[in-house]
């Protein structure tokens, strides 16, 4: 929270239990849902993250609920050094665990906050809980106490000011009409509406990913403006 306070956002908190979301964040013109993830593991200079939820609120019954980047659109992860990411979800192809530290996702390192406070005699992080805050399976407590939000006094609505469509050159009737036409090698053009309205830009990383029979998804996977430490 405090990290995208600092870029700007607006933040939310569910009220109560929320299983797939721990914060949603209105920022850049755009409403993303945010998923919180700690860890104290170190495996030499790498660090490994739990990333499914194992159990019910209070103890582990067997059951594990693998994450799913459908339910949210990043992943925040600190460490127990206090070295930090803001991972895309689309750029993740794990649903159990995943190991940060090393070449893989250092593109969506952002900058170190504060060391985790634990206690040597445990594993994981154990985090003293204030009142509206719901024990999840993982070990440590949810994120979700009562809501609230940052950005001053009277903040804007997120779903007011939509992203305005950047002026463009001329495009054919179908393309206006979100129509696109695969070409030879599985190549289509993105109509300009629904391309700029979803952030995208020349030259960007995607994921590409079938949903179901005739439906494709295309998913950034690149850091937003906002949030690349490099362009700061």
């Amino acid at each position: 929270m405090e990290w995208l306070a600092s870029k700007g956002a607006h933040i939310y908190v569910p009220v109560g239990h929320s299983p797939d979301v721990d914060l949603v964040a209105a920022v850049g013109g755009r409403v993303s849902r945010i998923e919180v993830k700690t860890s104290t593991h170190r495996r030499g200079t790498k660090w490994g993250v739990h990333i499914s939820t194992r159990g019910g609120n209070q103890s582990w019954t067997g059951l594990v609920k693998h994450f799913d980047p459908r339910r949210c659109e990043y992943l925040f992860v600190h460490v127990g050094d206090g070295r930090r990411w803001f991972i895309p979800t689309p750029a993740l192809d794990c649903s159990s665990s995943l190991t940060v530290g090393g070449p893989k996702y250092s593109e969506f390192e952002i900058e170190r906050g504060r060391p985790l406070a634990i206690d040597s005699s445990k594993a994981l992080l154990q985090s003293g809980r204030s009142p509206g805050e719901y024990r999840s399976g993982q070990t440590g407590c949810a994120v979700n106490a009562v809501a609230l939000s940052f950005g001053g006094s009277n903040p804007p609505s997120p779903m007011s000011s939509p992203q305005p469509i950047r002026p463009t050159n001329y495009e054919r009737k179908p393309g206006q009409n979100g129509e696109a036409v695969i070409n030879q090698k599985r190549r289509l053009t993105i109509p300009q509406r629904p391309f700029f309205e979803a952030g995208l830009a020349n030259g960007g990383r995607v994921r590409v990913r079938a949903d179901g029979p005739g439906r494709i998804v295309v998913e950034q996977i690149e850091l937003p403006a906002w949030a690349d430490t490099d362009s700061a």
